[in-house]
């Protein structure tokens, strides 16, 4: 099997793994619920709101050919390799095994981390793999039409904004930062324009907010719902809000 193939694969299994323990259990579908309904709150709501603009506007800017190479060699390439092989499906198998570390060492922090950081990838990756289907964009590398929208920039997002929302600025500016740097990487290696990047991004921090915002509704935060609805909610059952 190809080497650049074999870490991927090994890491969604590892993924699949450890998250079907968790469906067996019951905790994980009724969770997952949690997080679709809160796309629909006016945070995340406003991400994709933002996003869509801005995506269309770099659809009628960008130069047809992309902009690859336009960091240059040295460190700056290297460093993409690595996002590259890295930022993707490895992502999602490294959420799912701090979630089984977290539970399986008892640590609760970590096991809701990780467990965000799961339901969020996989939310995150779903909507990003459905709007590739559907657009077939070819990339500007001519590799494949699974261009638009960026996976790897939907998924560095999300957990940037998980992780700001469980750690503070501390962690979320270095993992915001490597976001940024991993959409920039994708132009530069010629495998999406700039207005993929744009739109994964946009998914991605909506998705982040949405399971942010589910968890903290399920801490018993207090949360302002900015309309009518219904929820659902694993403890509670159904439920109208104001």
């Amino acid at each position: 099997m190809n080497g650049r193939r074999t870490l991927p694969l090994l890491t969604a299994a590892a993924a699949l793994f450890l998250i079907s323990g968790r469906i067996v259990s019951g905790d994980f579908l009724p969770s997952m619920g949690e997080d679709i309904h809160e796309l629909l709150s006016r945070e995340p709501l406003l991400a994709i709101g933002i996003g869509i603009p801005v995506t269309a506007a770099a659809l009628v800017l960008e130069d047809p050919a992309g902009n690859p190479g336009f960091m240059g060699d040295g460190f700056l390439d290297d460093a993409s390799l690595v996002c590259h092989h890295s930022m993707g499906l490895p992502l999602l198998g490294a959420s799912a095994a701090l979630w089984g570390a977290g539970s399986l060492d008892g640590s609760g922090g970590t096991e809701e981390t990780g467990q965000m950081l799961t339901e969020g990838l996989l939310l995150t990756y779903g909507v990003a793999g459905v709007l590739k289907l559907g657009t077939a964009r070819e990339r500007p590398d001519g590799s494949s039409h699974r261009s638009f929208p960026s996976v790897h920039a939907a998924g560095t997002a999300c957990a940037a904004v998980i992780l700001w929302d469980r750690y503070g600025a501390g962690a979320g500016v270095p993992a915001a930062a490597l976001s940024v740097f991993t959409a920039l990487s994708r132009v530069h290696m010629g495998k999406h324009y700039p207005s993929d990047v744009l739109a994964g991004a946009a998914i991605g921090v909506s998705v982040g907010l949405a399971v942010a915002g589910a968890h903290c509704d399920e801490a018993g935060s207090p949360r302002v719902q900015p309309s009518l609805g219904v929820r659902w909610s694993s403890d509670r059952g159904f439920g109208v809000y104001f």
